[in-house]
């Protein structure tokens, strides 16, 4: 099982969310401060907002920024976590003991011996101290007792002190470091999460005791929390002090909607991508996200917290229970497990049909008790939790004054599998492992095989056949950076001369297809290897091996092209060090592409390919259009080639009702790509003429549906927003 972990980001390669931007100018912010007194930069956002991710792709740009200084003017980075000290005696002291540290390994100048020497001794002088009082010490003999007993060994260093106070130590250290060339970078991170006498312990070791030359503070938190607790300790305004201590504020971007639901979408579409289309419907699934699913994620910890608790339970009850239905209730079980109980212990209020009309008594109970299990809601809007049951137990509609759903509606729910359904509610409340996800040892010995390809291609039949390849894809991509580089010749031969073979995996509504997975293991191998040759004859060695598959191939040269920007295949070249491969190495490639499709077109498998529109296409590009013609011809010269041809350009649209979010599928004839290749007026008797013919009934159900639709969109019966318009 694999669970995404709440982890920040450690670089703006893995930003999802659009904030490398934002990054870069904190980054350029705190960069060109060039005065040498001490400065406090505040980043500010809610918990789970990304404030750590942010930090980690603004030191990421700092130093890329700086790496060709010479090192003495390097900024120095230290990181303190003051939530790694539960004992207010020790965050004082250890504060000063990281920054020795952290200074002691930094070649930043000279004088680093003679700092971190005194930050030692500075450090000693808090750490048996219980309360502090700023900025003026005076150090009474009491105390050197106590800090000997306390340093053990380290009394020399204490030696030190006895003869000057902390107030001289601390002009020393500002000498020091106000000599230094570089300044040194202070971040400390997770404040909010202290104790109230924490935060303001942090805030007055900033201000008053650690306010040396040439450091710069990044700090991060919560700006309510911290305020809320100063202004509690302080006795007086939280805010007023904050702005005392802080002098850069910068408040963390909100997510973008979007690029959250994308990443939702991403995670969802791993977990339904094989429950059959006649058991997923796409109508009900945007009703509920619209009505109020969607309303629950604001931030990726929040998708995070989703997803794992899916994939607790939903292989169990996937193919029992309405798979929409499942995804809604763990939502309430993660945001709102007071709703969530409630729910789950009054089956008599949410399932089954609607009250009896008469009982009013009954009604105005069961209405109370449901509007006290919503009045739970906490951060969620009240009447957009309210839609979103009514949606998902009907009951409530009559109760609340509107439609009423008999009993002749439980059949159906029960055969749908939806939780409404006093025979699936219990189901769907039941919490179980998955038994269908492939262990780690497993992947881990599949992998080991990658050096002998006959045992690996074994391996993945086996995948195959137990309709696990498309979980192993998905989970190889976490594999691709430890992956050997010797054994990556045999999985992208493997890959791409069985690709074709692998379930369709379409992207449905949330991510990627079958080659598109494929690709993007094999770039992630690829993109390993520096030299664009050995890129080169990799690629090219899996093409000449390849027998059982041509899309992937094609895929995969077609994705190159886009690269390039060829065959206005992307909007615009990428820069050199961007692409996989050079361009008089992709000249070969879509060579050697396009003869394994004109050996594909003469021994007849062509025709029978699933992806021919698109292989067409790049056919066409690649090589002769009278080829193209003359093989086209050939085909439909047959009604089966004929049937074939058609069949390569069905597809689906949408139909939206007035009060649906997404619409409902129906399949089409994308009669435009047909007209790119012959005229439909030219085939459309014939095509006709097979639908009436014996024997019809014989054919696959798709083929069946590509004639009918093909027929009925010649004669107009197909409106015409539901199809491309072929005479455009």
């Amino acid at each position: 099982m694999t669970f995404r972990p709440d982890q920040p980001i450690k670089s703006g390669k893995e930003d999802i969310l659009s904030r490398q931007a934002f990054s870069i100018a904190l980054a350029d912010a705190i960069f060109s401060y060039q005065d040498k007194n001490s400065i406090v930069v505040g980043l500010y956002g809610a918990w789970g907002s990304g404030k750590t991710s942010i930090i980690n792709m603004t030191l990421e740009q700092i130093i890329t920024a700086t790496i060709n200084k010479p090192k003495k003017e390097r900024p120095v980075i230290i990181k303190f976590n003051p939530w790694n000290y539960s004992d207010q005696n020790q965050l004082i002291s250890q504060f000063f003991k990281q920054l020795s540290i952290g200074l002691k390994r930094a070649d930043f100048a000279d004088d680093a011996k003679k700092v971190s020497k005194q930050l030692d001794a500075y450090a000693l002088f808090f750490a048996p101290l219980a309360l502090i009082s700023f900025p003026q010490i005076s150090v009474p003999a009491v105390i050197f007792s106590k800090v000997l007993q306390f340093v053990g060994k380290a009394g020399k260093g204490w030696g030190a002190m006895k003869t000057r106070e902390l107030t001289v130590i601390k002009a020393d250290l500002n000498k020091l470091l106000a000599k230094s060339p570089a300044k040194i970078i202070i971040v400390i991170d997770d404040i909010d999460r202290l104790n109230n006498s924490e935060i303001r312990q942090i805030f007055q070791l900033i201000k008053s005791l650690g306010d040396f030359p040439n450091t710069i503070y990044l700090v991060a938190f919560d700006k309510n929390v911290v305020i809320n607790a100063l202004a509690k300790v302080q006795e007086g305004p939280g805010d007023e002090y904050l702005e005392k201590i802080v002098q850069i504020p910068f408040q963390v971007p909100l997510a973008d909607k979007q690029e959250i639901e994308r990443l939702l979408f991403s995670q969802l579409d791993q977990l339904i991508k094989d429950i059959p289309e006649d058991q997923w419907d796409q109508v009900y699934w945007g009703n509920i996200y619209h009505s109020g699913l969607k309303h629950f994620f604001e931030n990726i910890r929040d998708v995070t917290r989703y997803i794992n608790s899916l994939r607790l339970s939903f292989e169990m009850v996937k193919g029992e229970v309405n798979a929409t239905d499942f995804l809604a209730i763990t939502a309430l079980q993660v945001f709102i497990p007071d709703v969530y109980a409630g729910v789950r212990d009054n089956k008599e209020i949410f399932s089954g049909a609607s009250m009896e009309r008469g009982n009013q008594a009954s009604k105005d109970e069961a209405r109370k008790q449901c509007d006290a299990i919503l009045n739970k809601c906490g951060e969620l809007n009240r009447d957009q939790l309210k839609d979103l049951m009514k949606r998902l137990f009907p009951r409530l509609e009559a109760l609340y004054g509107g439609s009423n759903y008999g009993v002749d509606w439980l059949d159906n729910w029960r055969k749908a599998g939806r939780v409404c359904s006093p025979d699936n509610f219990d189901i769907l409340f039941r919490l179980s492992l998955p038994k269908n996800e492939i262990p780690q040892k497993e992947i881990q010995k599949i992998l080991s095989m990658a050096n002998n390809h006959d045992e690996f291609l074994k391996e993945m039949h086996s995948l195959i056949e137990r309709e696990k390849i498309i979980r192993f894809l998905d989970r190889l991509e976490d594999y691709t950076s430890d992956i050997p580089k010797e054994n990556f010749g045999t999985i992208i031969e493997v890959l791409i001369d069985i690709g074709d073979l692998f379930p369709e995996g379409d992207a449905g509504m949330f991510a990627f297809d079958t080659p598109l997975r494929i690709l993007r293991i094999t770039h992630q191998l690829l993109r390993r290897i520096d030299n664009h040759e050995e890129r080169f004859n990799i690629l090219k060695a899996a093409f000449d091996r390849a027998e059982r598959s041509l899309y992937t191939i094609v895929h995969e040269v077609g994705v190159q092209d886009q690269e390039h920007g060829r065959y206005k295949l992307g909007d615009k070249p990428r820069p050199e060090e961007k692409l996989t491969l050079k361009a008089e190495y992709l000249d070969k490639l879509e060579k050697f592409a396009c003869e394994k499709i004109q050996d594909w077109s003469g021994n007849g498998r062509l025709a029978k390919h699933k992806k021919l529109a698109g292989i067409l296409y790049r056919w066409e590009n690649w090589g002769s259009r009278s080829d193209i013609d003359n093989y086209i011809a050939e085909l439909i010269s047959t009604d089966d080639g004929l049937i074939d041809f058609v069949s390569a350009f069905l597809g689906k649209s949408m139909s939206h009702g007035m009060s649906d979010y997404v619409g409902k599928v129906y399949w089409r004839i994308d009669l435009k790509s047909i007209k790119h290749f012959l005229d439909p007026e030219s085939i459309k008797e014939r095509v006709r003429t097979i639908s009436r013919k014996g024997g019809f009934d014989q054919l696959s159900n798709e083929k069946q549906k590509a004639v009918k639709t093909f027929v009925d969109a010649m004669d107009g019966k197909i409106k015409k927003d539901m199809w491309d318009d072929y005479e455009s």
